[in-house]
């Protein structure tokens, strides 16, 4: 996010944000910090449907898919039924678990059968992971690996992570799958790869990250591990393996250590407003922060309506 847009990394990371703030701004920022879009709200809810469907495979349940996907359709009807009934003002408290689209909360052009695409959406996608897993030896795998991590916490023992410089650099996946020292790692894709300023594509350089967490985390040598990105999406799913050596190993390390450098400035930068800033001004306002790459990434972004706003 740091380098697709750094208005969004404070907005989501540094701004100390919360709902009860006596500045309007923030408590607006803790606001849209809730907030969900629906190509991310699909992508979430297919996620936890394969999630549960393997946890019920790994434990030798005979729950079929689509039995999952009915009640999964369900709670998605209930949810947008909450949205859509809401009056939610951007500022306003707000109930902890509460369900809020973006769409909605901007009054954007959507109806029952924006719901109703998002559903057959969601329904083409299971059918085609379906599909993938039963055209491979996929079940098998995951009945069989002695060791299987379905949606690893992100914060736990199990994490896939590993300390670089002092810092902690996690990452969430969707399966790791471990037989006799050779790990495979598995991510859901279901939108097409995002560009990158990186001179290495992003979806290269999230594997490549995947792949070195075991590595240092537990020594296990570059070769007995790979990151396999299935994509759902369209009329049929693809899938990509990546397994990196030596040298890239070395060039992915170069990026995640720019990636700190930068994170670490703004950091600085936000503990320091009077003294660091871009424009010398004794506030750190958003001129300070760059825009995203590309203004399409700003029509899914919750924070848009403040982010023309000086900070306080």
């Amino acid at each position: 996010m740091l380098h697709t847009c750094e208005r969004k990394y404070y907005f989501q990371y540094l701004a100390p944000a919360r709902i009860d703030s006596y500045d309007e701004t923030l408590r607006k920022i803790a606001f849209l910090r809730k907030v969900t879009n629906i190509p991310m709200w699909r992508g979430k809810v297919f996620h936890s449907l394969i999630a549960e469907h393997l946890s019920e495979v790994r434990k030798g349940n005979k729950v079929q898919l689509n039995d999952l996907l009915t009640g999964y359709k369900q709670r998605m009807r209930e949810q947008w039924k909450s949205s859509a009934n809401n009056s939610f003002d951007i500022g306003n408290t707000i109930q902890e678990n509460a369900f809020l689209l973006q769409e909605h909360l901007y009054k954007e052009t959507v109806s029952e059968n924006t719901l109703l695409d998002t559903i057959r959406d969601l329904e083409k996608r299971t059918e085609q992971f379906q599909r993938w897993a039963e055209d491979t030896s996929f079940y098998a795998e995951v009945i069989q690996s002695p060791q299987v991590l379905i949606e690893p916490p992100t914060y736990s023992r199990e994490t896939l992570s590993f300390n670089l410089d002092g810092v902690q650099i996690i990452t969430k996946v969707d399966l790791v799958l471990a037989s006799e020292g050779q790990f495979a790692i598995f991510d859901w894709k279901t939108s097409k790869p995002v560009r990158s300023a990186r001179m290495l594509p992003q979806v290269e350089f999230q594997a490549a990250v995947y792949q070195l967490c075991p590595h240092f985390k537990l020594g296990t040598p570059l070769n007995d591990i790979s990151a396999r990105f299935v994509y759902f999406m369209g009329n049929d799913f693809k899938q990509q393996l990546f397994r990196i050596d030596e040298n890239m190993r070395e060039y992915t390390l170069n990026l995640i250590r720019r990636s700190i450098s930068r994170m670490r400035y703004f950091d600085q930068i936000d503990k320091n407003r009077t003294q660091l800033t871009l424009n010398e001004s004794p506030r750190f306002t958003l001129n300070d922060l760059d825009f995203a790459y590309s203004e399409k990434s700003c029509i899914y972004c919750p924070f848009k309506q403040i982010c023309l706003r000086e900070l306080e």
